[in-house]
C-alpha cells in the first residue's frame, strides 16, 4: 500500500493530473508508514521511500501548502523503521523541518511560532557539528567531496553528495531568514545559494532523475530568496523548463508558490521565458 501510493505520487509529480493529487498521494503515503507495524525496514526499501516522502514533504510545506495533518516522523524513523541511530541526512530533515515550520510563520506574520535567540542558536551549532560529522564520515585519503575543474565548473563526489550539500545549504539559507543575527556560516561557500545551483547543475548535467527531484526544495529557496536576481532567475527557469517535460507536477506546484511570493512582494516577474538553466 505504502509502495503503491508512492508509485501514484512519482505519476503526479511527473505528469499531475492536480496539485492536490500530488500532495494527496504524498500525505497518504506517510500517513501510511505512521501505522505501519514496527521493523518493518525490510532491506531498506521503506527507509528510502521515507526519505524521498520528508524531501517532497518539505516542498508541499515550502508552497504553503501543508495543512495537512502533521506527519509524526519520529514515530517512523524509529518505530515503524526501527532506527537505533539516525543517519545524517535524516537527522538534517528534523532540523529543516522545525525550521520550516517557523519559516512558514515568519512569511505568514505569525509572531507566536517564533523561538528565542538561544533555540536558533542551538540549531545552528546542531547542524554545524552535523556537517562536521557528514564530511568526517564520507572523507576520503583520495577523494574530493566537492572539487572545481580548470574552467570553473564545479564537481561533487556523486549525486547524494550534491544533494546532501544542497541541503545543508537550504538549512542555512532558512537560519538566515529567520534568525539572520545567528546564521554566520560554517560550509567552505557563504553563498548557498549559488551551492545550490551547482548541485542542481550537476545532477542535470549526470541526469540523475530521482535526485532531481528530491532537488526541488532547496532550489525553491534559490527561487525565492536568492541573493541576486541571476540566481532567482536561474532556480525559476529549472521549474519553468520541468514543467514542460519529465516534472510538471512538482514544478507546477513550485512556479505557483514562487509567482504567489513575487505578487506579494510588489514585484511581477522574472522573466524565465526559453529557460536554459547554466
Amino acid at each position: 500500500m505504502v509502495s503503491t501510493s508512492v508509485l501514484f505520487s512519482f505519476f503526479e509529480a511527473i505528469q499531475a493530473t492536480t496539485a492536490d493529487a500530488y500532495r494527496s498521494h504524498i500525505y497518504g503515503a506517510a500517513k501510511l508508514l505512521e501505522v505501519t507495524k514496527p521493523k518493518q525496514c525490510s532491506h531498506g526499501v521503506l527507509c528510502q521511500i521515507f526519505y524521498h516522502l520528508r524531501t517532497q514533504l518539505l516542498l508541499i510545506h515550502l508552497t504553503g501548502y501543508g495543512q495537512e495533518t502533521p506527519v509524526e516522523a519520529k514515530r517512523i524513523l524509529y518505530e515503524t523503521l526501527d532506527y537505533v541511530r539516525l543517519p545524517v541526512f535524516q537527522r538534517l530533515m528534523g532540523y529543516i523541518s522545525t525550521l520550516v515550520e517557523v519559516y512558514f510563520a515568519h512569511q505568514n506574520g505569525v509572531t507566536g511560532q517564533h523561538a528565542d535567540n538561544t533555540t536558533y542558536m542551538n540549531i545552528k551549532t546542531d547542524v554545524e557539528s552535523l556537517w562536521y560529522e557528514y564530511v568526517k564520515e564520507v572523507a576520503r585519503p583520495d577523494t574530493l567531496l566537492v572539487w572545481k575543474d580548470a574552467s570553473g565548473t564545479t564537481h561533487f563526489h556523486n549525486a547524494f553528495t550534491a544533494l546532501t550539500v544542497a541541503y545543508f545549504s537550504a538549512a542555512c539559507i532558512l537560519l538566515s531568514i529567520i534568525a539572520p543575527h545567528v546564521a554566520t556560516p560554517f560550509m567552505d561557500s557563504a553563498d548557498h545559494y549559488t551551492t545550490i545551483l551547482q548541485a542542481s547543475q550537476h545532477l542535470h548535467t549526470h541526469m540523475n532523475g530521482c535526485a532531481y527531484m528530491r532537488m526541488a526544495p532547496p532550489l525553491l529557496l534559490v527561487a525565492l530568496h536568492g541573493l541576486k536576481l541571476s540566481q532567482k532567475r536561474q532556480a525559476t527557469a529549472y521549474f519553468a523548463c520541468w514543467v514542460n517535460k519529465s516534472m510538471s507536477g512538482i514544478s507546477a506546484l513550485a512556479l505557483e508558490s514562487i509567482y504567489r511570493h513575487r505578487a506579494s512582494e510588489g514585484y511581477n516577474s522574472i522573466s524565465a521565458t526559453n529557460p536554459s538553466p547554466q
